[in-house]
């Protein structure tokens, strides 16, 4: 094991205790993953919960969900990340767990309103998906996240009657997701108690959409050598390709010719 695989192993159960704490994954709830390389993916083992897992125990299973290494069976919603990852070549990480908010709103059948709170408007777009309800652990759970993951500005669904799943370049990135959706549906709960949400005002919507593409933008152009996605293992060929003709095309003549040039300004404001 090289020390990649140990380190996301290690971001897996560090990521996996902290949604365990919130209380978003009570007993053997819950299941994470990550890409390793193209063809492995690291995935939390089944029936083990989530709070107490050392990276020994962590699966690694193919693209077609056979298990090739582990102790443990792999979660059985393996399916469900490997569905995700077909979709969102983009992505790296996939958090699935059962935040209890979240689900009491799915439960109720009640949508989780936008227009109400700046963070949905800003990180999400004012729109949290629910997917129909499928049965967990199988085929059709699976199926039920595709045409809504699919999107590329969607980075958080619900699951009718079941839980949230949120996607990401890094196991951190997709578990911050799903804590900002169930603040947002604690803020919402809240308020309906107290009386009821009152809207954001109408004029301010423009602006924080802007902010949403904006956000959705520059988390496409993250590369940090972390994610193992398609894209990004493309987009660090480009970059690096980029960053050395780069360099070969600025030769001594032209780095002498800018100094000359920001002296020479230095000397007429004097």
């Amino acid at each position: 094991m090289n020390e990649q695989e140990w380190k996301l192993r290690a971001d897996l159960c560090e990521v996996a205790k902290r949604l365990y704490m919130a209380g978003f994954m009570s007993g053997s709830d819950g299941n994470l993953s990550t890409i390793l390389n193209k063809d492995e993916v690291l995935i939390t083992p089944s029936r083990l919960s989530k709070g107490f897992m050392d990276p020994f125990q962590i699966v690694k299973i193919d693209r077609g969900g056979r298990k090739l290494s582990g102790d443990y069976p792999p979660s059985v919603e393996a399916g469900m990340h490997l569905a995700a990852y077909q979709e969102r070549p983009d992505v790296c990480s996939v958090v699935h767990c059962h935040p209890p908010v979240c689900v009491a709103f799915t439960v109720a059948g009640i949508s989780l309103p936008s227009n109400i709170l700046p963070e949905l408007e800003t990180i999400f777009g004012g729109t949290i998906p629910v997917c129909h309800y499928a049965t967990p652990g199988g085929s059709d759970l699976a199926d039920s996240i595709r045409s809504n993951i699919r999107n590329p500005e969607i980075s958080v669904v619900l699951l009718d009657h079941h839980g949230l799943l949120g996607v990401g370049q890094d196991i951190y990135q997709a578990s911050i997701k799903v804590e900002h959706v169930e603040a947002a549906a604690k803020v919402i709960m809240y308020s309906r108690i107290l009386g009821g949400e009152k809207p954001l005002p109408f004029d301010s919507l423009e602006k924080l959409h802007g902010v949403h593409e904006k956000l959705v933008e520059m988390e496409s152009k993250i590369y940090s050598g972390y994610c193992h996605s398609d894209q990004c293992e493309q987009k660090n060929a480009t970059d690096t390709k980029t960053a050395t003709n780069s360099s070969k095309e600025l030769s001594n003549a032209d780095i002498d010719a800018i100094v000359n040039k920001v002296i020479s300004g230095l000397s007429l404001e004097r």
